[in-house]
């Protein structure tokens, strides 16, 4: 296998990972947005209700002191969210990772079997080592 065909297969490679990542960063970006709405939801529902009904009894100082201690509770929930997201991001990161070994595994194999497709596969499956992350 030549030079060129070599740094075609690192340069395709490179731009498939690319792409993982972004998606991978979309993903947690919509699960960091759809828990968001889940539970901004929520609260603006229980709230309104509780708003609703502080208005209309004269036993109100309870009611409203329940009603903002949800509204901090409700924060601290909204609060979680990023660390949420981040952890999403670096689950999808691993599963790219655990892909791209998997296809370095498989193209080993196929140079040690001597196989003739092989300089074919390792072009197009060639995957280069991460680093290790640190977990938090």
């Amino acid at each position: 296998m030549d030079q060129t065909s070599d740094r075609e297969g690192d340069v395709r490679t490179i731009l498939i990972e690319a792409v993982e990542v972004q998606l991978a960063a979309l993903k947690a970006a919509m699960t960091f947005w759809g828990e968001w709405i889940e539970r901004t939801s929520v609260f603006v529902t229980s709230a309104t209700r509780d708003l609703d009904a502080a208005r209309s009894t004269k036993k109100t100082d309870q009611m409203l002191l329940e009603l903002v201690d949800a509204g901090r509770e409700g924060m601290r929930t909204l609060t979680e969210l990023p660390r949420h997201a981040a952890a999403q991001f670096v689950r999808e990161l691993d599963d790219i990772a655990a892909r791209g070994r998997a296809r370095t595994k498989s193209v080993s194999r196929a140079r040690a079997a001597g196989s003739a497709s092989a300089p074919a596969q390792a072009t197009a499956t060639h995957a280069p080592k991460r680093r290790a992350r640190a977990k938090a």
